[in-house]
């Protein structure tokens, strides 16, 4: 009764506070753009994760239809628009992030306000996410990461509307949302969608039946894939890549354990190769000569020149590194523990790193901010206190050290879990926005546990996906401070 005699006297300053975020969102566009900041899209010609765009303009479908490296959703959003736009592509993209951005602001504002977060906290915390580097820098880059952080924040939004409302286009709403990013983004996988399925029904005994229905489409849509690829391509998961991926973690063996282990046959030979190698590297263990017919399975090289790593042969190929990747991880645990921990070291290092931004000039256009958002606001300037420089066995040369987010990250996450179970007594939180919380912290968990165990390169890009929710916990122990006072 007391939410329902609240909410119109929080209506106008909601509205107020989204005009206020909205004219800023807009003024730091400008300025950035002012700046010599521009929507990237070149990565569209040689990404790994991009089908050759000749194909995606000329036979959408069929590509789609043979692609097993990759869920299909982002390539069918880049088909469309190069089917679509014609010679506006450039525009057509850019102007899908910056609306990706603007809505995913207020979609952060209006999902606090809906936690009962006071309107300077939601406000102040919606402003400055909406300025981050890692923000300005991923919504002018045509890569999926940013669309797939959008959606899990949007998801938490729905949910939190069918929460509250119980009407079922917004659970309906919900699946869908959740089924696209599985269908986006293989770290995602059908099992992340079920596990969320069954603690839906858990939370809502009594809705079973509805639940079940409007997870049935988007369910079957996943599943569909799923089938598809083990009919095509005899593999059960959206991506061919999981043999190459987790390869990578057996990076930390001395090079002398693995010939050793290849000299005796105990390991394939191709355990000495770096993943992702050009196809004549892999002559020895894979077809790279078919003739399929099919141009995205039969073309080692994309009509761009660069590799085309959706041909066949890369699953013979992956399927090899993994199980050289299962024999070695179960032989060299220590190795690969050593592996996890350079993961969670990437994980913890700023989203804005230069590892992952390095791809265009922008992140010069706003050096100034930048340096400052790193070193002084996530504390990048305890590299001066210590550093080390290691050489890997690639010769490699990486530098070592810490910053705040080593101790502070933790800190947030193990409030997110005290909140998702003790919030009641600490903020007196609902039943609902007690289930939100939980929704929010499996997702950090997910893919905390997730990309950190099973790959190591970029992971800091895995973090991104999940920053609108920390963003949130953040928001709450601003709000549990000035309630303390």
């Amino acid at each position: 009764m007391k939410s329902e005699l609240s909410e119109p006297k929080q209506t106008p300053i909601l509205k107020h506070g989204i005009v206020i975020l909205s004219l800023f969102f807009i003024t730091t566009r400008i300025i950035i753009y002012l700046a010599g900041i521009r929507f990237d899209a070149s990565s569209l010609p040689w990404f790994y994760q991009y089908l050759d765009p000749l194909d995606l303009k000329s036979h959408l479908c069929q590509s789609l239809w043979y692609l097993h490296s990759q869920p299909p959703g982002f390539n069918i959003f880049l088909g469309s628009v190069l089917k679509l736009a014609n010679g506006n592509k450039l525009v057509v993209f850019k102007t899908i992030y910056l609306a990706i951005g603007f809505f995913m602001s207020l979609a952060l504002y209006t999902l606090l306000k809906k936690l009962h977060m006071p309107k300077i906290i939601a406000l102040l915390t919606s402003i400055f996410f909406a300025a981050i580097p890692p923000v300005l820098l991923f919504e002018n880059w045509l890569f999926y990461t940013y669309p797939i952080a959008f959606l899990l924040l949007v998801s938490g939004l729905v949910l939190s509307k069918y929460l509250d409302s119980h009407k079922w286009h917004y659970l309906f709403l919900f699946f869908l949302v959740i089924s696209l990013i599985v269908m986006t983004r293989s770290l995602f996988h059908i099992l992340w969608f079920v596990i969320l399925l069954i603690g839906i029904l858990i939370f809502q005994r009594r809705s079973t039946k509805k639940i079940l229905l409007c997870a049935l489409f988007p369910f079957l849509m996943i599943l569909s894939l799923y089938l598809k690829n083990f009919l095509l391509f005899d593999q059960t998961t959206l991506t061919s890549w999981s043999g190459m991926n987790l390869i990578k973690m057996t990076f930390t063996i001395p090079f002398e354990k693995l010939t050793t282990l290849i000299d005796n046959d105990e390991i394939s030979e191709i355990a000495a190769i770096t993943p992702f190698s050009k196809p004549g590297t892999y002559e020895k263990y894979a077809n790279f000569d078919t003739t399929t017919a099919i141009s995205v399975l039969d073309r080692k090289y994309k009509s761009t020149g660069y590799i085309n790593f959706n041909h066949v042969g890369y699953i013979s190929v992956s399927k090899k590194y993994y199980s050289v990747a299962l024999h070695l991880i179960k032989k060299y645990p220590d190795y690969y523990c050593f592996s996890v921990a350079k993961a969670f070291y990437a994980y913890l290092k700023p989203c804005s790193d230069i590892l992952i931004t390095a791809v265009n000039d922008n992140r010069q256009k706003i050096n100034l901010w930048v340096q400052f958002y790193e070193d002084y606001l996530l504390g990048n300037i305890l590299s001066r206190v210590w550093q080390k420089i290691y050489v890997n066995r690639f010769g490699q040369k990486r530098t070592i050290h810490f910053n705040f987010l080593y101790f502070f990250i933790p800190i947030v996450y193990v409030w997110g879990i005290t909140l998702a179970f003790k919030g009641k007594k600490i903020l007196n939180l609902s039943r609902n926005d007690l289930f939100l919380y939980k929704y929010f912290m499996f997702n950090i968990a997910y893919v905390t546990i997730i990309g950190n165990f099973f790959e190591v390169s970029e992971n800091m890009r895995f973090r991104f996906l999940i920053l609108p929710f920390t963003y949130i916990l953040i928001a709450a122990i601003t709000k549990y401070i000035f309630k303390k006072k």
